[in-house]
């Protein structure tokens, strides 16, 4: 009812077709380290129902598939954790986009590794051919590097056939090269049956990953929020919407060492600008434990940061 209610306050069409997702939270930093709680966060039950309480209606959660690939098949632990993670957001009444993340090998080297890429999609479909509507697939976060989009076009199309022969609803999710990025995704053909185009936002860069403790040289503190700025915004999003839909803002956020009236400014100024384009998004990210990062949700004090879920609810 909750994810309803949402479709209708963003005038998204609800019809049986329709993209069910309109505000999502990234459960990053989780199972995409190389194991989980490297970078300060575990998924918890509790921290599901929390986001479902918030308002959000989906999650998107980010899993290192890659190095769980023995080379024949994943490793029977991964499948459990993630069918449980999979199972607290079905109880909570939430959707989620599984996501293949953090395929670095693939980027570097793509002719060695697509076909490990195609093995493993291949044992996820069977392994969800019976799962509800509400998971649906993102094949690979952020094509760059020496996967291009013009390599990761056919890629996907035989991936998404594939997928479609024990699958034929799932919603399937694909973007664009250099990181997903807008320009890029305008580039791909127009979805298919179920499929969705994504991209990622995180301009400008210098402003939403200053002073980033894991980039070797992060940008400087600096300022967001004039006339120029925000028709910069607008622009973009814009230009998203006229693209061949559904479209899906798959992540967006500010790195949390920002000036926090800034970092909740430009926050609010993407997800409204998404909404009035009626683009569906998905903030990253709830948690990196108690650490800064992108966090939405401190496990430290178990609170919500302060602006936070107000800024993408409210």
């Amino acid at each position: 009812m909750k994810s309803l209610m949402l479709a209708m306050t963003l005038s998204w069409p609800l019809t049986a077709h329709a993209f069910p997702v309109a505000r999502c939270i990234n459960l990053g930093a989780a199972m995409e380290a190389p194991v989980e709680g490297d970078w300060g966060y575990i998924v918890a039950q509790d921290h599901i129902a929390l986001i479902a309480e918030a308002g959000f209606d989906t999650i998107r959660l980010p899993v290192r598939f890659a190095d769980h690939w023995d080379g024949e098949r994943l490793d029977p632990a991964i499948l459990a954790r993630t069918d449980q993670v999979i199972g607290w957001a079905e109880t909570e009444g939430l959707n989620t986009i599984l996501d293949l993340h953090h395929f670095l090998a693939l980027k570097d080297n793509p002719g060695a590794h697509i076909d490990t890429l195609i093995n493993i999609w291949e044992e996820l479909a069977h392994h969800y051919a019976g799962a509800p509507d509400s998971l649906m697939f993102e094949l690979f976060n952020e094509p760059a590097i020496n996967f291009t989009t013009e390599l990761a076009v056919p890629v996907f199309t035989d991936i998404t056939a594939m997928i479609r022969q024990t699958n034929p609803d799932r919603w399937i999710i694909t973007g664009g090269g250099d990181w997903n990025d807008l320009d890029e995704m305008l580039r791909l053909p127009a979805p298919g049956h179920r499929e969705v185009r994504t991209f990622h936002y995180y301009r400008p860069w210098d402003f939403t990953h200053q002073q980033a403790a894991y980039l070797n040289d992060p940008p400087p503190p600096s300022d967001w929020g004039s006339a120029q700025d925000r028709a910069a915004l607008a622009a973009d999003m814009a230009q998203a919407a006229s693209a061949a839909g559904p479209v899906f803002l798959g992540e967006f956020g500010v790195y949390g060492a920002t000036d926090e009236t800034q970092r909740l400014s430009w926050i609010r100024a993407v997800r409204e600008t998404a909404e009035a384009n009626s683009l569906p998004w998905c903030y990253w990210g709830f948690s990196q434990g108690a650490g800064i990062g992108f966090s939405a949700y401190n496990t430290g004090t178990e609170s919500w940061d302060p602006g936070m879920p107000a800024t993408l609810l409210d």
